[in-house]
């Protein structure tokens, strides 16, 4: 029986280790887009020739930053490679695309590609709970000037990266309370440890002046000015919610708060276990499109 092939092409350190995961799970892997000598005018010349016999193409996360090129970070040269270049030479191919725009999906369905965006598997949403909440963790280490065992924390949101993350903090010792609107969600939090609070509206969220860090991963923005203003001056927050953010960036500076968005952090903090993840949920999406006669 013969190998899936996959292109796997741009993006970070995480798609190295994408791609390294993949052909030890037995596909035949090819990458362009992430080494010094990948210049996108040459590759441009060859694309066609050069994904002739690939059967899906994974594409970074996100796939494009300007919904124009194909996120490649870490090559060299001022010429990126249009994704208008993609959609004429492999038009044919499955694509697997990490949060893909929506004027690229437009494009896409318009011109009948077939694709899949990895990033809003259920899988992956799972599996970056885990580096997200370390990652945040490492954050807060590194912005405290005292130890988290003893300290007052809170955690805003109790889905995926909330629960994971209470309870890596109650493991250090921290005073974990989480903050969530369902009442679901606050006896979950309870039953394993935490003090719980609802949220059922901005007048609600009245922290202890003892708190030092808040994290949040609602992405609301509950932290206005009003809110901001209750909190003690030696308080962080760590926002970790996707676009647009829970906090008015701008009152926190006014204030003296210290406000961190720290988006992306699977990548950033543990690129090895986060590309061992895009590369099982790839290899997940595959088997499953081969289930449904898609692939």
């Amino acid at each position: 029986m013969e190998k899936t092939v996959i292109a796997v092409l741009g993006g970070d350190k995480r798609m190295d280790f994408a791609a390294r995961e993949l052909v030890r799970m037995g596909y035949d892997v090819r990458e362009w887009g992430r080494g010094e000598g990948n210049d996108a005018v040459a590759f441009s010349k060859v694309a066609k020739e050069w994904l002739s016999d690939v059967d899906a193409l994974m594409l970074p996360l996100p796939t494009s930053l300007d919904g124009t090129h194909l996120a490649t970070p870490l090559c060299q040269g001022e010429e990126k490679l249009r994704m208008e270049t993609l959609f004429s030479v492999a038009p044919d191919k499955l694509w697997l695309v990490g949060r893909f725009s929506e004027s690229l999906r437009l494009r896409a369905e318009r011109e009948g590609v077939r694709w899949i965006d990895y990033f809003e598997s259920e899988i992956l949403q799972l599996k970056n709970a885990l580096p997200t909440a370390e990652g945040a963790i490492e954050i807060a280490m590194r912005e405290l000037p005292v130890v988290l065992d003893g300290t007052k924390v809170s955690v805003i949101g109790y889905g995926r990266i909330g629960e994971v993350l209470s309870h890596k903090l109650k493991a250090l010792g921290a005073d974990v309370t989480v903050w969530a609107r369902r009442y679901e969600a606050c006896t979950r939090a309870e039953l394993l440890g935490h003090s719980a609070k609802r949220i059922v509206g901005e007048s609600s969220l009245d922290f202890d002046t003892n708190t030092r860090v808040i994290f949040n991963t609602v992405p609301s923005r509950l932290f206005t000015r009003t809110v901001l203003q209750t909190l003690g001056r030696e308080c962080i927050i760590i926002d970790l919610a996707s676009v647009p953010g829970g906090v008015d960036t701008t009152a926190a500076a006014e204030l003296g708060i210290r406000s961190i968005w720290a988006t992306a952090l699977p990548g950033k903090c543990a690129p090895e276990s986060a590309g061992v993840i895009l590369g099982q949920t790839v290899h997940t999406i595959l088997l499953d499109a081969l289930r449904r006669s898609d692939f």
